[in-house]
């Protein structure tokens, strides 16, 4: 086996996982796929990778969501994210990748831990400001590391959104961020995307419609609490892997 094959089935493995992720939490695609494509094919072409299946997904998942989803927060959370992501683009362009993996990183388990210190008060968090916030944080991370779920599961725990209307809510914004952040680093660093045999690319769509159907499965049976649990365990991992590749980055540069 070629090592082009043995990456090729790797990331095929890793979409499965990401997508049923997907389907159970809403989130945990890009968090689960960005810190190992960016190991594999590269700072630039890892991101460009995940933002591009990460379009996917909830493009999938879209009909199956529609009735759960909050228009209303959406339209706070849509247009905060997207008016960030050229800008942060453009930092992406100029930055050492490294470094910057490392801050995104460290900021997002600063925001985890305090979101789960606040989360112990009585009281909700979930006024403009709040949203506008964790729109911008999670719209800047899709773009300079590939992962905007981190600052949406700082959100769900500040203000107890209902898991379900916060899987549903979440499917339409990540169409729009995974887009506009492909654009945002094209538009700035030109066509990065990884060469992948043609039948990756096939072998990954499945995947993801795999992996839906059986998160969709496995989510019928999981209480909503325990979804929670999973989605700030998730947005952990995440940020801890891309903590590590940033660090793993800067010491190989």
């Amino acid at each position: 086996m070629t090592t082009e094959t043995a990456m090729a089935l790797a990331i095929i493995g890793l979409v499965l996982l990401a997508a049923g992720l997907q389907r159970i939490t809403g989130l945990g695609f890009a968090m689960v796929a960005a810190p190992f494509f960016v190991v594999m094919v590269g700072p630039h072409g890892g991101v460009m990778l995940t933002n591009v299946l990460a379009t996917i997904a909830p493009l999938i998942m879209l009909p199956v969501v529609w009735k759960h989803i909050d228009w209303r927060r959406f339209f706070w959370l849509a247009p905060s994210a997207l008016i960030v992501m050229p800008g942060a683009a453009w930092i992406a362009h100029l930055s050492p990748v490294g470094p910057l993996y490392i801050v995104v990183a460290s900021l997002v388990i600063l925001g985890l831990s305090t979101s789960l210190i606040v989360s112990r008060i009585s009281s909700t968090v979930d006024g403009p400001v709040t949203k506008v916030l964790s729109g911008m944080g999670s719209g800047a991370g899709a773009v300079l590391a590939g992962v905007g779920g981190p600052a949406m599961a700082v959100y769900s725990v500040l203000s107890r959104w209902n898991v379900i209307s916060f899987a549903a809510t979440l499917q339409p914004l990540w169409i729009l961020m995974s887009i506009t952040a492909v654009a945002s680093r094209w538009a700035f660093t030109g066509n990065q995307m990884p060469a992948l045999p043609w039948w990756a690319w096939a072998a990954s769509l499945v995947s993801i419609v795999l992996g839906i159907w059986i998160g969709g499965r496995v989510q019928r049976r999981v209480p909503h609490e325990t979804v929670r649990k999973v989605v700030i365990g998730v947005a952990f991992v995440g940020a801890l892997l891309s903590l590590a590749t940033g660090i793993q980055t800067t010491l190989s540069s």
